[in-house]
């Protein structure tokens, strides 16, 4: 193809003009794989923000079965169900009519159990405490002689990448003393 000539009346030059609009094939692949690079870039990170989203859900979700129990567990301890008329020992008593009633008891120091909620395994061990008070004179065996019990509830479950996840609580309670009848 030829150029035209163009003069340039004021300079008296010739100046050659080019027929060539447009992008060469060299530049738009050079634009293709930057774009490419920049959309597959974006997209990791949408999925790790998503994967962080997940975890978390699960988390919390996990976090608030795990304090629910806790809470029931202290709220048993405080003899709710019963206005108080027991004491600690509707809480601490095996027999069939206390709250332990159906754990596993490992020990008589220990009781335990667990659920599945929502797909999170939950377990929960009451135990005398502190540990070097775990005698014959102070037992499960021995409800009234309890003076204090460890609480400790555990959230377990496997995130979606395959990895074990878990969430611990634990509290003290005291027994409580009660003045008067009710």
């Amino acid at each position: 193809m030829k150029h035209p000539k163009i003069l340039n009346k004021s300079s008296k030059r010739l100046v050659l003009l080019s027929n060539e609009d447009g992008f060469t094939m060299l530049e738009v692949l050079v634009n293709i794989v930057l774009l490419t690079v920049g959309i597959l870039g974006m997209l990791s990170s949408v999925n790790s923000v998503m994967h962080h989203q997940r975890n978390s859900k699960d988390m919390t979700l996990a976090t608030m079965h795990t304090t629910n129990k806790l809470e029931e567990i202290k709220r048993v301890a405080t003899n709710e169900p019963t206005g108080g008329a027991f004491g600690f020992n509707y809480f601490v008593d095996i027999g069939a009519a206390g709250y332990l009633n159906g754990y596993t008891a490992p020990d008589d120091w220990t009781r335990s159990s667990g659920d599945v909620i929502d797909g999170y395994t939950r377990t929960w061990t009451v135990s005398i405490y502190p540990p070097a008070s775990q005698t014959a004179a102070e037992s499960f065996l021995v409800p009234g002689a309890i003076r204090m019990i460890e609480a400790v509830v555990t959230t377990t479950w496997t995130d979606a990448k395959g990895n074990a996840k878990s969430v611990d609580v634990a509290t003290v309670l005291a027994r409580r003393q009660f003045v008067g009848s009710n």
